[in-house]
């Protein structure tokens, strides 16, 4: 029974994974490093070995170099930030620097070379471009620190550069900055004079207009305004409060005159003509004194104390106690004054709502409105006579502030003349930039190029790169497989067994299979550990197809050793040869003959019946042979047929283990109509033989059709090659795609069911058919091997 596949959705870890695939790209290329470590080898003697000939045979260079403290003095920089300074730093030493460069300095330093036999056989154009050619000035990074270098053939020639580059570069400082100061000094008196007397007079003139208007010295700026414009500032914020409450009792008065005109409560109005009029005044209208109304209060508090005390100790004493008697009397008291009180107040409330609380509230809210207006026509008479007075003071302070600013600049000027003026003093007998020798220019006697630990770090950087270099490109273009973990990595299957070359010979039938023959050989005992991988990893498998990338892997020879190792165990085994178009399996036991699958697949017989009399004995106990029988028109359309999965239904009711040979998977589609009826697929490859893309694509197309692929089983892997790897020359096996099947309408060629892509495919890829249809499968023997004869595929 096939097994299902799982449609549930598997959540990935994409950094696992990308770890995981670099991991493996890495492994992948350490061991194709060390597959080719020879050539690794060779690279890097030859890099070594060019360069000690470089090292050997260059020419040497000396070098010299001198230090310069180079500062620049600002006396007159009002900016002194940080930020500006490293800037302005930046910019003085990159002008320094092309300075030292400069041709006039160059020629200046002539002077000073006149010894040195290397410079003067050349003219002056050559001498001055062969030196700015060697030399180079360069300013450390953050410092006012600037480097002359130079190099030469000879290290005595190399110092005597410097220094004459360094003497000719403060020569020439030294003269473009003299007999300037002088004249600059004059200069800048003059025009300090001329401000100065323009000053003395906008003095003046300041201090005769702040006697004329009578000016306190409160500057425009100045946050304390100027008492006549602070008097006009209060007249407007007392006119401001004065019109509010005019609008106010105006409101109050056309509210109060409604209400008696409409005869509606005038209650209402009483707190707000209270807060109008006086506390006081209402409360005498209400026959109450001032104290009175705190009395009230301090009652009221003292009934609510005794309440709760009362309810507190009746929880406890009886009605009679003299405590509660005494409390109780108290409250019903306190609770008699109070209401008497407020029976007065609302008999006093109401004699005034019948006959006086109209008038007397009109006339109190009158006498008040006539008070607010009164009071805001003193104030706005008082506002307007202040305004006024602030306006004319206005212009004053402006003509006051005009001549102000007057004298501030021309004091600002004159500060900034007298700084360049003091400056100039410091300088009359020195320079703006001054430059120092930090480090003089000495003899170095070692050379400075070639370098030994650059040229030995060169030659293994370059020498790695290179071979690791031709290591990538020779993997690129080799297509196989060097090693089972590269095959695993590429594939992402298990590998099942590992199988060593088998030689066969002449013989047929039981006696070529090695498990038979020779059970206790090594081979053997590779067959049956493929059998133990196979029944720990999927204990529940038992029916398996077993095909390969492309013909002569050895996948037959395998699966009959593999039938073999089951009936050993106890298990009866049918093995079915499904490669009807080259039944390499029904050669390998000499079963030709008219019996077999083809025919099976055919009938109409019921299955129980037909199946029995098709099925031979191997000659191995509990291992029986379904051979292919004859050759069909249609063999993938018979094997896709619900017929075959019905016989392999039925076998598995009678045998414990099926097993099924197919046809290379990329010669025919038979694999892919078996594959979803069986529980799984082995898969044979031949690492020596096979191209890493056909097994790839294989693996891709099992996929794509969710066939599951139980493992690989690496064959005919020599044990004597190189730990890892596999010698490509020890096989002696034609690694043509397609070898032995030919494609479209041949007798004996696989695929004139295939497409034509398919063949078209193959055909670039080389296949050549099996000339004799009567010989064995090319994976059998070497006798077989050698029946291959190139053909044209078209």
């Amino acid at each position: 029974m096939a097994q299902s596949i799982d449609s549930t959705p598997v959540e990935i870890d994409i950094d696992n994974t990308s770890v995981t695939q670099f991991a493996h790209s890495a492994l992948r290329f350490l061991l194709a490093v060390r597959y080719r470590k020879n050539l690794v080898i060779v690279v890097l003697a030859a890099a070594a070995l060019l360069g000690g000939l470089y090292y050997a045979t260059a020419p040497r260079r000396y070098s010299s170099k001198a230090a310069l403290l180079v500062t620049q003095i600002s006396h007159d920089r009002l900016d002194t930030s940080i930020t500006n300074e490293q800037s302005q730093r930046e910019n003085v030493m990159a002008t320094f620097e092309n300075l030292v460069l400069s041709d006039k300095v160059v020629e200046g330093a002539m002077k000073y070379l006149s010894n040195e036999a290397e410079l003067a056989s050349l003219p002056l154009d050559r001498q001055v471009a062969t030196l700015k050619s060697n030399l180079s000035a360069k300013g450390i990074r953050s410092t006012s620190i600037l480097e002359v270098t130079y190099n030469a053939g000879d290290p005595q020639m190399a110092m005597n550069v410097v220094q004459a580059v360094v003497q000719s570069y403060l020569d020439f400082m030294d003269s473009m900055h003299k007999g300037t100061a002088g004249e600059l000094n004059r200069m800048l008196t003059k025009n300090r004079d001329e401000i100065e007397e323009k000053l003395a007079g906008k003095q003046k003139e300041l201090l005769e207009t702040r006697r004329r208007f009578a000016d306190m010295g409160l500057s425009s700026d100045n946050r304390t305004l100027h008492p006549t414009i602070q008097t006009a500032v209060s007249f407007n914020d007392a006119l401001t409060t004065a019109q509010k409450q005019r609008v106010e009792y105006e409101a109050l008065s056309a509210a109060v005159q409604t209400a008696i005109a409409n005869g509606q409560d005038l209650g209402q109005y009483m707190t707000t003509v209270g807060n109008a009029v006086g506390q006081e005044m209402l409360l005498n209208t209400l026959g109450l004194r001032g104290g009175d109304v705190g009395s009230m209060n301090s009652l009221e508090q003292s009934l609510l104390s005794d309440r709760a005390q009362l309810q507190t100790i009746q929880q406890n004493l009886g009605p009679n106690h003299p405590e509660v008697v005494a409390l109780t009397e108290r409250v019903r008291s306190v609770e008699q004054f109070l209401g008497s009180t407020d029976e007065r107040i609302q008999h006093r409330m109401a004699g005034l709502r019948k006959s006086e609380l109209g008038p007397w509230l009109m006339q109190m809210v009158e006498q008040k409105l006539d008070e607010a207006r009164k009071k805001e026509a003193i104030l706005k008479k008082c506002f307007e006579e202040a305004r006024e007075a602030a306006i004319d003071l206005s212009g004053q302070f402006a003509q006051i502030e005009l001549l102000e600013r007057d004298v501030k600049r021309l004091k600002e000027m004159s500060s900034v003349l007298f700084n360049q003026i003091s400056s100039l003093d410091l300088r009359q007998n020195g320079q703006d930039v001054r430059v120092a020798v930090v480090e003089a220019p000495k003899l170095v006697a070692s050379p400075v190029s070639p370098k030994r630990n650059v040229v030995m770090l060169m030659t293994v950087v370059g020498g790695l790169a290179v071979a690791l270099g031709l290591v990538t490109l020779l993997d690129a273009l080799d297509d196989r497989f060097r090693s089972v973990e590269e095959m695993q990595s590429r594939l992402g299957l298990p590998l099942l067994a590992m199988l060593q070359p088998i030689t066969t010979g002449e013989r047929i039938g039981p006696m070529a299979l090695v498990t038979h023959a020779l059970p206790t050989s090594t081979a053997s005992e590779s067959f049956r550990t493929l059998r133990t991988a196979l029944t720990l990893t999927h204990p529940d498998a038992r029916r398996l197809v077993v095909t390969s990338a492309e013909p002569g892997d050895g996948k037959t020879t395998m699966l009959a050793n593999l039938a073999v190792c089951y009936a050993q165990a106890g298990k009866r085994t049918l093995l079915i040869d499904a490669d009807m178009r080259r039944p390499g399996l029904t050669n390998l036991m000499n079963m030709r003959g008219p019996r077999g699958l083809s025919e099976v697949l055919r009938s109409e017989v019921d299955l129980s019946e037909i199946a029995p009399l098709h099925i031979q004995s191997s000659g191995v106990e509990g291992l029986e042979i379904l051979p292919s029988g004859t050759r069909p028109s249609d063999p993938a359309e018979l094997l896709g047929s619900p017929r075959f999965s019905q016989l392999l239904a039925w076998a598995e009711s009678v045998y414990d283990q099926i097993l099924v040979d197919s046809p290379p998977t990329l010669a025919t589609t038979d694999t892919a109509v078996i594959g979803p009826v069986v529980d799984g697929v082995i898969l044979v490859v031949q690492p020596a033989k096979n191209h890493r893309r056909m097994v790839t694509r294989v693996v891709e197309r099992l996929s794509l059709l969710k066939i599951p692929v139980f493992g690989l089983v690496a064959n005919r892997i020599d044990a004597t090659s190189d730990r890892g790897y596999y010698g490509y020359h020890s096989y002696g096996y034609g690694y043509g795609y397609g070898a032995g099947y030919g494609y479209g309408n041949q007798e004996y060629g696989y695929g004139h069911e295939e497409s034509a892509a398919t063949a078209e495919s193959a055909a670039k890829e080389g296949c050549v058919p099996f000339a004799d249809e009567g010989a064995r499968d090319s994976d059998d023997d070497e006798e077989s091997r050698n029946l291959l004869v190139p053909r044209r595929v078209a």
